[in-house]
């Protein structure tokens, strides 16, 4: 009887340990389950049928349809609770043919960039998201245009401010990013 006792105070003890294990999980804020499900996921492709650039997405973010989107365009995204991000890729025509360093302060300029990169065939640029009424408080932007003759290949993310540590992972594949591998 005395061993059944001990027997059934341990198997309790271990239960309630798992138990709170899990409890902690679900303790965690959006922005740190999303860290951990980006380190984690599998990353898909995509390949555009239109322009044939690849762009690589977490396969926890759901893809809209082609059809609903202009052509070359593609958008990945992920929403919880009030915690959106975007992934979405575009040409952008360039009529004027603008070098790099042009478009580069063209577009942070319309964009409001925070941060410039500039590369020998592309630039990034990142900060604040804005519309046309202003500044939109605790969202950001990471951009990246890469040239191609007479066109501009974009990938870029919309993202809440509070997960910028979270998309880290979504950010290094935008500046490994080559049209066409």
């Amino acid at each position: 009887m005395k061993r059944f006792l001990f027997l059934s105070v341990i198997v309790f003890l271990v239960i309630m340990a798992i138990v709170s294990l899990y409890e902690r999980e679900d303790d965690k804020t959006i922005p740190q389950k999303l860290e951990r499900a980006m380190r984690l996921t599998q990353m898909m492709s995509y390949q555009d049928d239109d322009y044939d650039y690849t762009v690589l997405y977490p396969k926890f973010f759901e893809q809209t349809d082609d059809s609903l989107l202009d052509k070359g365009c593609c958008r990945f995204s992920f929403w919880q609770d009030s915690t959106e991000i975007v992934q979405t890729a575009f040409v952008e025509p360039n009529p004027d043919s603008l070098t790099v360093e042009q478009a580069m302060q063209k577009y942070a300029s319309d964009l409001h960039a925070s941060q410039q990169i500039k590369g020998d065939d592309y630039f990034i640029l990142s900060g604040s998201l804005h519309t046309d009424s202003g500044e939109i408080a605790g969202r950001r932007y990471y951009a990246k245009f890469v040239q191609h003759r007479k066109l501009w290949f974009v990938q870029s993310l919309t993202y809440p401010e509070d997960c910028e540590q979270a998309i880290s992972r979504l950010r290094q594949e935008i500046d490994k990013w080559k049209v066409w591998e």
